[in-house]
């Protein structure tokens, strides 16, 4: 099932595209996407992308414009592997180029793809993914930042591989902090202030009941 990395916006242009996103022990994908290219000309905001009537209770999109790119940051909040496609598909014609499959057996889920950048000049090139497992990575070819984070900065001129496997069993869950470490690696600032606020909310609220029952 392709997943995303929507790299062709412009073969022969300068583009940026990170992707940050955590899957759970239900196979659900919740995540940011950057997707932007190079700012020529003031009236220019980058790639226009469309996405499916039937996800917008579950995806939202924002301008973009840092460094002198600009286009969408895309949210979305536990997709399933089927929806992700349908979503990468809305928003890329390209995804026969540039793909990644999430595979179950059992307790393994497998992740294999490839990323075709070979047709990109290296300059203004920007492409990251960032990916947390609820479970323990068993092997893969990114960088492993924890024991279930992996990274990848993928470079022009290149066709890179991704591969990796992780071992859960439905229901094994994901904590808060794996998620915050895991966006705050990333160039999505946004969304990590906003889980830290529902956080310390949450924590204020729970303190605030327990004083009360002291009264």
């Amino acid at each position: 099932m392709p997943l995303l990395l929507l790299l062709a916006l412009s073969l022969s242009g300068c583009v940026r595209v990170r992707a940050a996103m955590a899957v759970d022990a239900n196979d659900l994908i919740s995540g940011t996407l950057e997707i932007a290219t190079v700012q020529v000309k003031p009236e220019e905001v980058g790639p226009a992308l469309n996405v499916p009537a039937e996800l917008s209770s579950q995806v939202t999109m924002e301008p973009y414009k840092a460094d002198g790119y600009v286009g969408q940051t895309v949210r979305f909040n536990q997709l399933s592997f089927d929806q992700m496609r349908t979503l990468t598909e809305s928003i890329s014609s390209f995804t026969s180029r540039y793909r990644l499959n999430f595979r179950r057996s059992g307790d393994i889920v497998s992740l294999a793809g490839v990323a075709d950048l070979s047709q990109l000049r290296p300059d203004g090139v920007d492409v990251q993914l960032k990916i947390a497992f609820p479970g323990p990575i068993g092997r893969t070819n990114g960088e492993l930042e924890m024991d279930s984070n992996i990274s990848w900065k993928l470079n022009a001129g290149r066709i890179t591989d991704i591969t990796a496997t992780s071992q859960y069993s439905s229901g094994s869950g994901m904590s808060w902090m794996r998620w915050v470490l895991l966006v705050g690696a990333g160039a999505v600032g946004t969304a990590l202030i906003v889980l830290a606020l529902a956080l310390f909310t949450h924590r204020h609220n729970r303190r605030k009941e327990r004083m009360a029952e002291y009264v």
